[in-house]
């Protein structure tokens, strides 16, 4: 887009440009493609981290005698899910012992991710005695997380 416009009617380049603005904002605010269901056990076979139902959550959350971390995401039509997906699966190896990490589906439970104070897949929430107490959305520092929930772990 040209900085200095001469005229207020938008040139092709201007539209072409917020258009594109308006596709990035609309896959960054609504999750990802996909999917807009429950997992099934077929994809759970398939997944590195363990899968539990929006809806079985809360009960998952209460039987936990450690902290949880939580990776709200999709498996598939997801650039950013892939790009954070072996982090996640390392962060869980990590953590063994100490915090538990399991993945939620995010589109099934988008509202749900957004009480939380999350905004975009993955989002990733700990939880500890069953409440919240870290959300972290992409873009997210696996290393910094880790550090965090150590640091939280430990007090």
């Amino acid at each position: 887009m040209v900085l200095t416009e001469i005229s207020n009617r938008p040139t092709v380049s201007s539209l072409g440009v917020s258009f594109s603005m308006a596709i990035w904002l609309l896959t960054a605010t609504a999750g990802c493609s996909g999917n807009h269901g429950e997992s099934t056990a077929m994809d759970s076979i398939e997944r590195s981290l363990p899968v539990v139902r929006g809806s079985q959550l809360n009960t998952y959350l209460q039987g936990s005698e450690s902290p949880v971390l939580v990776e709200f995401g999709v498996d598939f039509n997801c650039p950013r899910c892939a790009q954070t997906k072996s982090d996640a699966v390392r962060l869980r190896e990590a953590l063994e012992g100490n915090v538990d990490v399991i993945r939620v589906d995010f589109n099934a439970n988008a509202q749900m991710v957004a009480q939380l104070g999350g905004t975009v897949c993955p989002t990733y929430v700990l939880f500890d005695q069953g409440e919240p107490v870290i959300t972290r959305s992409f873009p997210v520092s696996m290393d910094i997380l880790e550090s965090e929930i150590l640091r939280l772990h430990d007090q």
